[in-house]
């Protein structure tokens, strides 16, 4: 589908949210990955379905198709994004097998924990390590290699979806890619070590394990930014845009106990550090050795004051906010985007990356 680009050296990543859609141009000077242009769109209203959680197809093209003229982009060639809540990240063991036989022998595993039929999902797998059987003590059987492999399924509807916001829209679509793909390729690209990447959205919060370059688990909870809003505003009876701005300032000390609207988001913010923890026993159960050593955070809500200093207090560990642009160039007029869309446009930069790699 890549078709004929009117710049091969450029991409457009398009991280499509619930609540809005930001697009941002990359491109390659001397092989060096340069920011060249960003566009965004807030408070779009919801651009999915409460019901299914299905992409209102003409909302999304609409918006979409507005950005991109509001950004003047030099290309059409584009990646675009699939929220991590419409994808199952799974992860399955098989004996090791010729190449060829591996795909039929990952769909019938797979059709064991995939709750939808497997003919109403785009499935997708990568081998990700192999491992040595210990054999039974006392036994003289033979120690057996088995591969871990990495299965993604995503509704076909979803992609119909997406692919047809590409059509209306003129766009030569490089790839389609789950977002926290993205946000690793951004965030962590081939850094050593095991992270946790926590993305707070508007609607929704991802959490992504990534261990030695390779994501090993995955999880998505509904909280995010506007229910913070919405608990600001409860509290103190104000509407949800004076909520959302409040929230943005540096009025907000969550590391005051005292502080009145503090004590109105700790019970959401709550829902986020048990989810974190919860999710880092699971993981150092199933991996006792590959210790998480840093979590970093991003999404818009990320910035909000002292929230990575207050989660790095209740962890004992280290937290940082991301920097999406710590890993390409920027172009001088863009330097100030770091202090302030940066955590916001993560996914769309791991996007664009994805693309220049395409060939």
């Amino acid at each position: 589908m890549l078709g004929i680009f009117s710049r091969k050296n450029r991409c457009l990543g398009i991280d499509v949210g619930t609540t809005g859609v930001k697009i941002v141009e990359l491109k390659l000077d001397n092989n060096m990955p340069i920011f060249a242009n960003y566009a965004l769109s807030y408070d779009s209203g919801s651009l999915l379905q409460s019901r299914d959680l299905e992409f209102l197809g003409d909302q999304v093209s609409e918006i979409v198709g507005a950005v991109l003229k509001q950004g003047k982009f030099g290309t059409k060639k584009a990646v675009l994004g699939i929220p991590g809540f419409l994808a199952l990240i799974s992860f399955i063991e098989l004996p090791e097998m010729p190449q060829s036989e591996i795909e039929q022998a990952v769909r019938f595993e797979a059709s064991k924990y995939i709750p939808t039929p497997l003919d109403e999902v785009s499935l997708g797998w990568e081998v990700v390590g192999s491992f040595q059987d210990k054999p039974v003590e006392g036994t003289q059987t033979r120690q057996s290699s088995k591969l871990q492999i990495m299965v993604v399924t995503v509704p076909k509807s979803a992609v119909a979806s997406l692919t047809e916001v590409t059509r209306n829209n003129r766009l030569d679509v490089a790839a389609l890619e789950i977002e926290s793909f993205a946000i690793t390729r951004c965030l962590i690209g081939n850094d050593r070590g095991t992270f946790m990447i926590v993305n707070i959205g508007a609607k929704a919060t991802d959490f992504t394990i990534v261990s030695d370059g390779v994501i090993r688990m995955t999880r998505s909870v509904d909280v995010g930014g506007a229910e913070i809003s919405r608990s600001i505003a409860g509290g103190l009876g104000i509407d949800l845009q004076r909520a959302d701005k409040l929230k943005k300032s540096s009025q907000i000390d969550l590391m005051n106990k005292g502080d009145r609207t503090a004590l109105l988001i700790y019970p959401v913010v709550g829902m986020i550090l048990d989810e974190i923890k919860r999710i880092r026993e699971l993981y150092h159960k199933k991996s006792p050795l590959k210790k998480i050593e840093k979590i970093i955070f991003t999404g818009g809500t990320s910035k909000m004051n002292s929230l990575v200093k207050y989660f790095a207090g209740e962890l004992s560990l280290e937290c940082q906010l991301g920097n999406p642009l710590a890993r390409i160039g920027a172009e001088k007029k863009y330097e100030k985007v770091i202090e302030e869309v940066a955590p916001e446009l993560a996914v769309a930069i791991g996007l664009a990356l994805r693309g220049l790699g395409e060939k």
